[in-house]
């Protein structure tokens, strides 16, 4: 499972934080593809002027997220080919990614690493299962993931592809026995990072990701 947490930040000026919270309820399906994208509404709903929400949904258009059509400016919905596109980018990134943290992480980064696959694995685990909990930690892994590689750079293009709709939907539909897979492909990440093994880091990373599309072509 490769999704990214249902959490919304906190940012600390309005602008940052009604795109925040526009962005959050596209990226878990709050709003849905397709949904028209009112500027007052939306101002409504958050308790904010128009002109902070007004250059939310600019950002939103400029991230991919959301598109302007004869209907005004709606939540963008992905075409299958736009996300085996998506998907492949994720693998070539974080695959990558994985590489350099075999070659270059820290003893901290390897230790953060650890601990948050240690915390994924309990909630993963737990016999009362919390889905949301197990997409937070899952993210919470391959971001540690992508920070030990030491790549600020990939780590913000990375970043930057994993937040859509179809990522939350997927973990909806996963079995808890695929979860357990999930996990045992975390733990093999790992292992390769801590191995300083770049080669076979890289190749189950992106056989990881690519695990995925296929959870969301069944259901797309």
């Amino acid at each position: 499972m490769t999704v990214t947490k249902p959490v919304e930040p906190v940012h600390g000026s309005l602008s940052e934080a009604v795109y925040a919270a526009v962005h959050h309820r596209i990226v878990t399906g709050v709003y849905r593809p397709n949904q028209r994208l009112v500027e007052t509404e939306i101002a409504a709903e958050l308790g904010a002027s128009r002109t902070p929400v007004r250059e939310a949904l600019v950002r939103l258009i400029n991230d991919g997220l959301a598109v302007r059509s004869r209907h005004g400016l709606m939540v963008r919905e992905f075409t299958l080919p736009e996300v085996r596109e998506i998907y492949e980018v994720r693998a070539a990134l974080e695959g990558y990614a994985a590489r350099l943290a075999a070659e270059r992480a820290t003893p901290e980064a390897l230790a953060t690493l650890g601990e948050t696959l240690q915390h994924h694995a309990r909630t993963s685990l737990d016999e009362a299962l919390d889905r949301a909990k197990v997409v937070e930690t899952n993210a919470d892994f391959h971001d540690a993931v992508l920070a030990a590689g030491g790549n600020t750079r990939m780590r913000g293009l990375a970043t930057g592809n994993q937040s859509y709709f179809f990522n939350i939907e997927a973990a909806a539909v996963t079995s808890d026995e695929a979860l357990v897979v999930a996990l045992d492909e975390h733990q093999l990440i790992y292992e390769a990072i801590r191995d300083r093994d770049a080669d076979k880091a890289e190749a189950i990373v992106r056989g990881h990701v690519m695990a995925g599309l296929k959870v969301i072509e069944s259901f797309l």
